[in-house]
């Protein structure tokens, strides 16, 4: 189920990838035929601050998400030959990740004693139904939550995977159903912001999370059950993929900025020069004192993190196995201090040995059959990730 489709051959969409740690933005070109090229990319890091708060983080990203927009509306049009009287035919995609979003998976099924036609009109009237039961109980979605995802993500018709259930006539249904929601303060001000520098046709936003699960899903369609890790700004995210279906996602507060505090705390370098020990470390290379108490203070950060890691993995998966692929969304300099803190954990309370365990990180590589880029030059990986899902999100 999607929201819009594309209306021509080919289009143009604005893209954006907002964390809690940066602000993507992407011009690419879309085509019923062909794979999604990026055309152009531009990323602001959100200003590192010692104690965040979540209204200074709100307001340091907008800050950076209106130098992203500047920066596709004034060099991106101009270096890819668009023109700003293009902008009022655009669609604009704005990815959500955490804290920006939160997000449920239902489980809805229909029993009949005889076949009968499975029809949209069902579905929703079994999702009215489960968020109706689901609502007093829930804790995480804000009573002035709006939704921005409303997806059927899996349907078993008789047995049978389907992805058109619609039409058919069956005694027997399951529906896995993705919602994802954000606060009317956040999105509107960041459709503001965007507005400032530029009037789209129409502006759509989504779930990180969910965008994520719709490229690897389809980039490795015999991968039933996996776990996507996302740790690249203030927050992480965990995403459970189980038969076929996002199930389940959590997050804690602790990701790569909780690794330059670490640093600072134990080195007194400020977080200006965190960049340079990282590199350090993502080489092993370094000596003295310094080096020294930045390992100390990356081992104390990875062992927080780690703690958190698998409380939240405990949280959100009821069965003891869990999945043995895990999906590594983070930046390329603390690529190896994640995957070593992820590979210490103690796997065997999942019934899992490190030697079984297949960790992936997500590169250009990764998800290059899905993706193409007009120029060597600014590559960027996630939103590569965001972009390779638009034909799923178009998709009548």
């Amino acid at each position: 189920m999607s929201f819009f489709s594309i209306k021509k051959e080919s289009d143009v969409v604005l893209v954006f990838d907002i964390g809690s740690g940066s602000v993507g933005g992407a011009l690419v070109l879309t085509s019923k035929t062909h794979t999604p090229t990026i055309l152009y990319t531009f990323r602001s890091e959100i200003p590192f601050v010692q104690e965040v708060t979540g209204v200074r983080l709100l307001s340091l990203m907008l800050r950076s998400l209106s130098q992203v927009t500047h920066a596709l509306v004034h060099e991106g049009f101009g270096l890819t030959g668009l023109h700003y009287r293009h902008a009022g035919k655009m669609e604009v995609v704005v990815s959500l990740g955490a804290p920006w979003v939160v997000s449920r998976t239902s489980f809805l099924s229909l029993r009949n004693k005889v076949p009968s036609e499975i029809t949209s009109h069902i579905f929703s009237e079994l999702l009215k139904h489960s968020n109706e039961e689901t609502r007093p109980k829930e804790k995480d979605i804000p009573k002035d939550a709006v939704q921005i995802d409303r997806r059927l993500i899996k349907s078993v018709l008789n047995g049978y995977v389907t992805s058109s259930p619609f039409g058919k006539n069956a005694s027997e249904a399951e529906f896995a159903a993705f919602q994802s929601f954000s606060i009317p303060k956040v999105t509107e001000k960041i459709s503001a912001t965007i507005m400032e520098h530029i009037r789209p046709r129409s502006l759509h936003f989504h779930a990180f999370s969910l965008l994520a699960f719709l490229t690897i899903g389809k980039l490795l369609p015999v991968v039933e059950d996996f776990i996507i890790v996302d740790a690249s700004g203030e927050q992480t995210e965990l995403s459970l993929i189980r038969k076929g279906a996002l199930a389940e996602t959590a997050t804690f507060p602790l990701g790569k900025h909780h690794l330059i505090r670490e640093l600072k705390l134990h080195t007194e370098v400020p977080h200006a020069g965190a960049p340079a020990l990282l590199a350090l470390h993502a080489e092993n290379k370094g000596d003295g004192q310094l080096f020294k108490r930045s390992k100390e203070g990356l081992d104390s950060g990875k062992l927080a993190w780690r703690k958190e890691f698998i409380s939240s993995l405990s949280f959100i998966s009821d069965e003891v196995f869990l999945p043995k692929s895990i999906f590594l969304c983070v930046d390329a300099d603390v690529v190896s201090i994640f995957k070593d803190a992820i590979l210490a954990a103690d796997w065997n309370r999942f019934s899992l040995t490190q030697s079984n365990l297949q960790l992936v990180t997500v590169t250009d590589e990764l998800i290059g059959p899905l993706i193409r880029y007009s120029s060597p030059e600014g590559h960027d990986c996630f939103l590569g990730l965001i972009s390779a899902s638009l034909p799923q999100l178009f998709k009548d």
